[in-house]
């Protein structure tokens, strides 16, 4: 009998600490997936906030070009205005204005020049060697009045004499156009 209870006690115990395991497992299972979920939100929310973040910088960077495009559209009402106002004298100051910047942008290569090496091959001196040099320089500053009205359609001799009240400007269709725009 003794026997008995102790194999009924001992079976009780393998039901109970078999049972107790299977409650443990479910219970880590239920954690582990638990944890998963709260992982998986983390995940989800964190690429959310990434998104709004990107959208709002978006948004941001949309905002400021926009503006710049107001701005620059003010400005080229405010330039167009004076035009209107002033003229020629408007387009006169302009043009000198920004003669010493395109005089410095068709001459920028030469300033790429780190030494010249001039070889004379003969020639009375006066349109040889280092004289032909500054002659390239000065040639290409005096055909900036040609590349000027190539590249923009003004001719400054035409501007300067209207100026001066020796002619009528005229401007070419091109500029007309763009300065309608403005």
């Amino acid at each position: 009998m003794k026997k008995k209870a102790d194999a009924d006690r001992y079976a009780v115990e393998q039901a109970a600490s078999a049972n107790k395991m299977k409650q443990i497992t479910e219970a880590d299972a239920v954690k582990y997936k638990i944890e998963a979920m709260a992982k998986a939100e983390r995940v989800r929310m964190d690429g959310l906030a990434k998104t709004d973040a990107q959208r709002a910088q978006g948004t941001a960077e949309a905002e400021i070009i926009r503006l710049k495009r107001v701005a620059e559209a003010e400005a080229y009402q405010k330039i167009a205005e004076a035009f209107e106002q002033f003229g020629q004298a408007a387009v006169m100051d302009m043009i000198l204005k920004m003669l010493p910047e395109y005089a410095k942008q068709v001459a920028s290569p030469l300033s790429n020049i780190d030494k010249i090496t001039v070889v004379d091959t003969g020639g009375n001196g006066v349109n040889g060697g280092a004289n032909k040099v500054t002659g390239y320089a000065t040639d290409l500053m005096a055909t900036l009045q040609e590349s000027l009205e190539a590249s923009s359609g003004i001719e400054v001799k035409d501007l300067l004499e209207n100026f001066s009240g020796k002619q009528n400007l005229s401007f070419p269709p091109s500029t007309r156009r763009m300065s309608k725009r403005t």
